[in-house]
């Protein structure tokens, strides 16, 4: 059994390096020479270049690692079967950006981007729009009822807004992203 000059943790007898510092035992024993008191004797500078290699390893075995595993996740990116901006031709979204974003402002804007010559990029988002139109006006239906009605419908439009500006935004990034809680309705598809 061996005991580490640096630490004092006790280690099996083939140990070359302390598991819990990292001192070099074989150094230690060439260091000690005629000293009674092992690290005692050795000062931080001298214990520096015997730890410093073990450090630059480790980094670079972590470098090494981060880089396999950001190729790894480039490679297979997350599936969103929401989003369906690889289906359109990136001509046609940069050309229609604008008529696509107008379909989330009623039905002038709707109007617009259904017109739109061969656009399917903006008939997409027309959809979208023409969905949240009718959750809106299904929303309505909710303020006949008095007081409780009222409250509800208010939160009920509040949220379709900004579900709306949420669509309107991905319409000017250019991406073909169904819009939350609005897709998930199942008779407007």
């Amino acid at each position: 059994m061996k005991i580490c000059p640096n630490c004092g943790k006790e280690l099996a007898d083939d140990v070359v390096f302390c598991e819990k510092c990292g001192y070099s035992l074989e150094a230690g024993e060439q260091n000690k020479g005629g000293s009674q008191g092992g690290a005692q004797d050795m000062t931080t500078s001298q214990l520096q270049p015997q730890m410093q290699p073990n450090f630059n390893q480790n980094n670079q075995s972590f470098n090494q690692n981060n880089q396999s595993f950001n190729q790894y996740a480039s490679q297979y990116a997350v599936y969103d079967p929401k989003d369906h901006t690889a289906e359109y031709d990136s001509r046609d979204i940069s050309d229609n950006k604008l008529f696509a974003a107008l379909a989330y402002f009623g039905i002038g804007g709707l109007i617009i981007a259904l017109l739109v010559h061969n656009s399917p990029f903006a008939r997409f988002h027309a959809r979208n729009g023409a969905a949240l139109m009718i959750c809106e006006f299904i929303c309505l239906l909710v303020f006949i009822i008095p007081f409780l009605g009222w409250a509800i419908g208010i939160i009920i439009l509040l949220v379709l807004e900004v579900v709306g500006i949420i669509g309107f935004i991905n319409a000017l990034k250019g991406k073909a992203i169904e819009l939350p809680l609005v897709s998930d309705v199942g008779f407007i598809k």
